[in-house]
């Protein structure tokens, strides 16, 4: 059939459109051609088939007795992928599966006996084609099981599959294999798997399916052989032996390499291939056969005298019996000037010793002939065991033409131990020090030294403290018998490595002989024997035989004879001393003598102390002294031999003193260095072994909207320390909290423990980098728009000073927007007058293109207001009615959605009552009156004149004479009378209430004023009273009561018509 191939390409694809698949089932190749050559791919193969189906077939029943064995079929279809197969009921629930009830590799459903539980007439086997999608179901088989009429009796095992005492299988290479072994039986038989010509490989196989099944992944050549399963029950065995043999398809153990080649050169293509079988391996060029005058050897394809003519591609192919593969070579026959690829002026440095390559690389066509000192084929020169003398420059250059380079050379001095560890014999329980001293070239970095013991890695733990290593030191605080071994200290640098190996080996004190006899016993006389126990690595240096008398009452005395071993031990706590036994008192009176006097500034004297036996506690000597011991044995007949004496230590406590000078330098927001003065010696009491930093945060800032005056405390309970060398006054913290308040303190550590803490000291980290918002959601209301929320990061480590959201529309344009913040949530909003609001874009591309609607309305009053549909793509929308200084709601509207809300409030003074008409007029009415009320005052004063008290008195009579058009006028009550004194006159500080001013007044037109006073003001002076009692108010003018009225007009004036 023909095969449309994709353009630029050689793939082609089927689909259902290109007729029958069927049609396409076979091998393939591809060819790709050009000027040059053709290149072959490797051999492709097409594999079709139907898609499975079931064929009609007859419902299955099964009936047997109770212990039998039984089979139930599966047949799946035919097919070149093996179906997935499960065993289910009717309720598609899956059979269970154990040691008697098992599915087997073909499908089938094995039962080693059976049981009356195993009655049911819904078996089903359901047949999965994954690659098909399709599951093919199969006609439901029915098991009756029948109880037995006979007791049943236990049988041995038998083959159910494979059958026969052997099989065989062939594998290829890589590929999995499983070797099934299922067995019947009463009981159901046990399982085990061997490998008959060798160890059965636990890394290699695995056993899956209640050991029933062995599994190999990956298999291998090494895993051909002879494999037996035993099936074990209490009435025998049965085996089955599985021969396994493993092939290979061709795969390539050397490729030929394609290259470039001068017209006259012989050039030689190697290809080599194995496999099992072994492959034949073929040349072609450009898929086809090559001519004579080309020679095939070995593999090796040998083209002589090349010309421009025999550029191609060359195609090797291995070949057996289960597959081929295929391998291009490219000739390029071609002339090219000559040049050097490497750059000029390279620098080498290398250790004495050690091999160097000083690279020279050519390419050109014919291939570029370098000279310089043995250079390698490549055109590299190569300087084995390289010496200070080597060090200079060299140049390579490019025969019959002018092209050179240079590389200079510097060779270090190569690293050494100058001082080895050492084969250490330490006693258990004791301390074990490894010291390794190097020598580095100054022009070299600090090299890194590695401990290993036999040959593993060794690191210093803060969690243990097995191993200590301080640079070039290795210390066991504890020996242990695990710690014996080989201890190697590797200094590593850029150039080189350097080792030396030192040994620990522990020692003990010898195990007590065992097995002890005593043979030949005669009158003074026994002959003893025992077995010797362990040295622990320490050879004995003699054994002591010594006897005590018996507390038998016989006539004969007896003795009990006792073996042990030669042995001194030492121990101080402070001071503590364990002497020998007692086999060399040689006398009464035996005793100890105890000497002892510190190292310094006790003088040669020595305190003296005798005791009948050991220990002996001395008190009072300070802590962590160095004393000078001497322990000599005394009996009655002397002294004996003078001992040598020993160094020893009383116990150390706690230090007493806190380090001084604790002072903190800040390297960045997340590091400080923290320095103190070094400790007094004598304030340690005991061995330094460095010093404790403590910190921990007690404050921390948090913000945007906070400042650094606003601050949580935080809890001191997440506490920290690291711990330094004893010649450390120094230490750098890292992983600090940036914009955080920081406490800290350092204490000093001995062998007892740690000494008090120094005071407090506080420190501020600067502010960092923020970390992430906590999170970002997106909201896509509509095919054009979109909307972004965020909430602030968990850690600010600052104040935040914004945000910036990059986004970016397809592959074509990357923007930026910032939204700056200062305390407020980030708001579209700009204010831009008193009484008018514009929503605005911050950027073009923000532009949606649709219509929205913007609302608002004033909180508690009234109700929301909504402006006409407005284009998303203007620039800006004015609301205006809005009033000065007011607080207003505003939100907008997209298909009865709203995308954005908020409160906002409009600049200037905000309107009161004070600016109502109402008001407005009650003002100027007060204004008005208060004006005609001054006016009255100053016509009265204007108009002069006197008269005498007698004149007003008569007139004041006359004028109660006379009728009153208004009955009611002049008329009132005690009580108004008493309110009307209690108030004073609206001129009551003006001269209008002088003698003068009323002589005056009896003088004027009263009448007159009165006639042209305003309407509304004469009915305000319709409240004038008649004249109080004499009696109780005084009648003189100048009381203000009497003489003038409500409102400040004269009870004359108020009485006139």
């Amino acid at each position: 059939p023909e095969l449309s191939v994709s353009r630029d390409s050689g793939t082609f694809s089927l689909t259902a459109k290109d007729g029958p698949i069927h049609q396409y089932q076979g091998r393939y190749n591809c060819y790709a051609s050009n000027v040059l050559g053709t290149a072959v791919s490797n051999e492709a193969r097409i594999v079709t088939e139907n898609t499975p189906t079931l064929q009609k077939e007859k419902k299955v029943s099964k009936k047997v007795e109770e212990g039998e064995s039984v089979v139930l079929p599966c047949n799946p279809p035919n097919s070149t992928v093996a179906p997935v197969i499960h065993w289910m009921d009717k309720k598609l629930r899956h059979i269970q599966q154990n040691e008697r009830v098992i599915q087997g590799r073909d499908g089938n459903l094995y039962f080693s006996h059976v049981t009356e539980a195993d009655s049911r007439d819904d078996y089903t086997c359901n047949t999965q084609f994954p690659s098909a999608r399709i599951i093919v179901l199969k006609e439901p088989i029915k098991l009756t099981v029948v109880p037995s009429n006979s007791v049943v009796r236990n049988r041995r095992p038998q083959m159910m599959r494979p059958t026969g005492p052997s099989s065989s299988y062939l594998v290829l290479s890589g590929q999995n294999l499983d070797l099934e072994c299922i067995a019947q039986g009463l009981p159901s038989p046990k399982i085990q798997w061997i490998r008959k010509d060798g160890v059965l490989s636990e890394s290699r196989t695995s056993k899956d399916s209640y050991d029933r099944v062995l599994r190999f992944k990956n298999i291998s050549v090494s895993d051909s052989g002879e494999y037996q399963c035993t099936a074990t029950n209490l009435q025998g065995i049965i085996t089955h032996t599985y021969s396994v043999t493993v092939e290979a398809a061709p795969f390539w153990t050397k490729e030929p390499k394609s290259q470039l080649y001068s017209p006259g050169e012989t050039v030689k293509l190697e290809c080599k291939a194995d496999g099992i079988p072994s492959p034949e391996v073929t040349w072609s060029i450009n898929d086809i056969d090559p001519d004579p005058r080309r020679s095939v050897k070995h593999g090796v394809l040998t083209l002589k005298n090349v010309e421009l003519s025999d550029t191609a591609v060359y195609q090797c192919k291995a070949v057996n019996k289960h597959s081929s593969i295929l391998i291009n070579a490219y000739v390029y026959v071609i002339e090219l000037p000559p040049q050097i690829l490497t750059e000029d002026g390279v620098m080498y440095s290398v250790a004495e010793g050690q091999m160097i390559e000083l690279a020279c690389e050519t390419f050109g066509s014919p291939r570029p002939n370098v000279t310089w000192m043995s250079q390698l084929l490549d055109g590299s020169l190569q300087i084995s065991n390289a010496s200070l003398n080597d060090s200079g420059q060299y140049t390579c250059t490019v025969s019959n033409s002018r092209i050179t380079i240079t590389a200079e050379l510097d060779v270090l001095n190569k690293t050494v131990i100058v001082k080895p560890p050492l084969a250490l014999r330490i006693q258990r329980g004791k301390p074990a020090t490894l010291t390794c001293e190097y020598q580095v070239d100054s022009r070299q970095d600090a090299p890194q030294v590695q401990w290993r013991k036999n040959l593993q890695k060794l690191t210093e733990s803060s969690d243990s403290d097995k191993y200590m290593i301080d640079e070039s030191t290795l210390i066991i605080p504890d020996v242990k018998e695990e710690d014996e071994g080989t201890y190697t200290c590797e200094v590593i640098t850029t150039l080189d490595i350097a080792e030396a190996s030192g040994s620990i080996t522990v020692v003990d004190r010898p195990d007590p002989p065992t097995q002890i006899q005593m043979t030949e016993p005669k009158d003074r006389s026994v002959t003893l024997s025992w077995t010797p126990g362990d040295d622990h690595n320490s050879p004995v240096l003699g054994t002591v035989c010594f006897s005590c008398l018996g507390n038998s009452l016989s006539v004969r005395s007896q003795y009990l004879m006792h073996v042990n071993l030669l042995y001194y031990l030492l121990i101080f706590s402070p001071i503590y001393v364990k002497c020998c036994m007692n086999l060399y008192f040689n006398g009464p009176g035996f005793e100890y003598k105890v000497m002892w006097r510190k190292v310094l500034g006790s003088g040669p004297s020595w305190h003296i102390k005798s005791i009948k036996s050991p220990p002996l506690i001395i008190t009072d000597v300070g802590n962590f002294s160095a004393f000078e011991i001497k322990v000599q044995a005394v009996n009655e007949m002397g002294e004996g031999p003078e001992p040598k004496s020993t160094i020893g230590y009383s116990g150390e406590d706690y230090p007493l003193e806190a380090p001084l000078n604790v002072g903190v330098d800040l390297i960045s927001s997340t590091a400080i260095k923290v320095v103190w003065a070094p400790i007094k010696r004598e304030t340690v009491r005991g061995r330094l072994q460095g010093y404790k930093v403590m910190y921990c945060i007690s404050l921390m800032y948090y913000g945007p909207e906070s400042r650094r005056e606003h601050v949580r405390e935080g809890k001191p309970s997440n506490i920290s320390f690291v711990m330094t060398d004893s010649n450390e006054e120094m230490k750098v913290l890292g992983d600090l909290l940036p914009y955080s308040h920081y406490a800290l303190s350092v204490s000093v550590i001995n062998n007892k423990g740690e000494g008090p803490q120094s005071d407090p000291l506080t420190f501020h980290t600067p502010e960092g980098v923020p970390g992430p918002p906590s999170s970002l959601l997106l909201d896509s209301p509509s095919e054009t728009e979109m909307i972004l929320h965020w909430t602030p990061p968990s850690q600010p480590n600052g104040i935040l000073k914004g945000y910036i959201l990059r986004y970016q529309q397809g592959a074509l344009t990357d923007s930026l927007i910032h939204f700056h913040q200062e305390g407020a949530a980030l708001s579209p909003l700009m204010l831009v007058s008193a009484s008018s609001l514009s929503v605005t874009e911050r950027e073009q591309n923000e532009c949606l293109l649709i219509c929205i609607v913007l609302s608002f309305f004033c909180p508690g009053k009234g109700t929301w207001k909504h402006s006409e549909r407005v284009n998303s793509s203007q620039s800006f929308y004015t609301l205006r009615g809005l009033q000065s200084g007011s607080e207003y709601r505003l939100k907008i509207d997209f298909k009865n959605k709203t995308l954005w809300e908020d409160e906002i409030q409009t600049a200037g003074v905000r309107k009161g009552f004070v600016t109502e008409s109402w008001f407005i007029g009650l003002i100027s009415a007060l204004v008005l009156l208060l004006l005609v009320l001054l006016i009255l005052c100053f016509i009265k004063r204007s108009k002069g004149g006197k008269y005498s008290v007698k004149e007003k008195e008569e007139g004041q009579i006359d004028s109660e004479a006379r009728p009153m058009n208004n009955e009611g006028f002049g008329e009132y009550s005690d009580n108004e009378e008493k309110r009307t004194a209690s108030q004073p006159s609206l001129c009551e500080d003006s001269k209008l209430c002088t003698d003068d001013a009323l002589d005056d007044y009896a003088n004027s037109n009263s009448v007159q004023t009165e006639v042209i006073m305003d309407e509304s003001l004469a009915s305000q002076s319709s409240g004038v009273r008649d004249v109080p009692d004499p009696g109780t108010q005084e009648s003189s003018p100048l009381n203000p009561a009497t003489a003038i009225s409500h409102h400040g007009l004269p009870n004359s004036a108020a009485l006139l018509d």
